[in-house]
């Protein structure tokens, strides 16, 4: 399945990997559970186990770009250090959390 994520495709200027825009956000679910352990490490202690906020925001349905984006720091977030991997990782688990909200995001209709 790593391979398959690093099949990328652009879709709406936001690189996502084909197979996962494939069939409305049919994720993976080893690459969900991966993502979420990888989540639970450097995301929860601020956004909650399920990413619905805490004294962070709800950031359920993100988007890659989204992981990157935040990554970077923004507002009240510091910056963290993300592999590329990683971020594809807590993309897939957030998209999982909201699909609508993430097809929404990815201009899927």
């Amino acid at each position: 399945m790593r391979s398959a994520l690093r099949c990328s495709l652009f879709v709406g200027s936001i690189l996502w990997p084909f197979d996962l825009v494939a069939k409305e956000l049919n994720l993976p679910r080893d690459e969900i559970t991966a993502g979420r352990v990888v989540f639970l490490k450097m995301c929860a202690r601020c956004h909650g186990t399920d990413a619905s906020g805490g004294s962070a925001p709800d950031i359920q349905g993100m988007i890659l770009k989204d992981v990157k984006d935040s990554a970077r720091g923004v507002e009240a977030m510091p910056e963290i250090a993300l592999s590329n991997e990683q971020a594809e990782q807590i993309a897939v688990y957030l998209m999982s959390l909201a699909p609508d909200q993430a097809r929404l995001r990815l201009g899927i209709k």
